[in-house]
C-alpha cells in the first residue's frame, strides 16, 4: 500500500513567519499533532510539533514557574531538517521512517510542495483494517462498476483474489484500478 492511500490531504500547513500563539491554535483546531512548515514558495522547510512548542513554552519553568511568553516564530521552534516522502512511498518506509526519527507524522511532498501527510493514527488505521470489510469494499466497487456478483472476491494476508477475470478480459485493467484502490490491498491475484 502506498502513503497516498492513507495520507490527509490536502495537509494543514503552517508558514514559517507564523508566531507560536497562531501555531498553538492552529494545531489545536486542525487536530493533527503536527504541521508540516512551509516557506514563502510553500516549499517544505521544517515540522513543528505540539512538543516542539510545549518545550518552547515551558522550557525554563523551573526558574520562574510562569510559560514563556509566545513571542517566538514556527521558525524557532520547528524541527529541521524534515523526512518526508512522496505519495509514492510504500507505507512500511513511510512507519520506518516514523520509528527511525521519532516523529508522529512524515509529510508527503511532489517537487517540494506538501501535498498531504501520514500520521501515526494513519498507520494504526491500516493496522486495523478487517479483511471482511476490505471484500465488502472491494465487492461494492465492482458492483457498481460491472453489475452484482460479476466477479467473486477473497482476501487472505494482503492479498485479494479476484476470479471471473480472464486474461484477455477488457475491463481486467479496471477491475485491478478498482480494487488496488481499497486500503489494505496489497497484492491482486486474477483468476478465470
Amino acid at each position: 500500500m502506498l502513503a497516498r492511500h492513507i495520507m490527509s490531504s490536502p495537509a494543514t500547513t503552517i508558514d514559517q513567519a507564523t508566531g507560536t500563539d497562531e501555531c498553538l491554535l492552529v494545531i489545536s483546531r486542525s487536530g493533527f499533532s503536527v504541521l508540516p512548515v512551509i516557506d514563502e514558495q510553500k516549499h517544505l522547510v521544517g515540522i513543528v510539533s505540539e512538543g516542539d512548542l510545549l518545550r518552547s513554552r515551558f522550557q525554563d519553568l523551573s526558574q520562574n514557574d510562569q510559560p514563556a511568553s509566545g513571542g517566538d516564530s514556527v521558525a524557532d521552534v520547528m524541527t529541521k531538517p524534515v523526512i518526508a516522502m512522496t505519495a509514492d512511498a510504500e507505507i512500511n518506509a513511510v512507519a520506518s521512517a516514523m520509528l527511525r526519527s521519532g516523529l508522529r507524522a512524515v509529510p508527503i511532498v511532489h517537487e517540494g510542495d506538501v501535498i498531504g501527510i501520514v500520521t501515526r493514527q494513519d498507520l494504526i488505521g491500516v493496522l486495523a483494517l478487517d479483511p471482511d470489510r476490505i471484500v465488502d469494499e472491494v465487492r461494492h466497487r465492482l458492483d457498481l462498476y460491472g453489475g452484482p456478483d460479476l466477479w467473486a472476491v477473497e482476501f487472505a494476508d494482503g492479498t485479494l483474489t479476484i476470479s471471473g477475470v480472464s486474461e484477455d478480459d477488457p475491463q481486467r485493467g479496471v477491475v485491478i484500478a478498482l480494487a488496488s484502490s481499497v486500503p489494505g490491498v496489497d497484492e491482486i491475484r486474477l483468476q478465470p
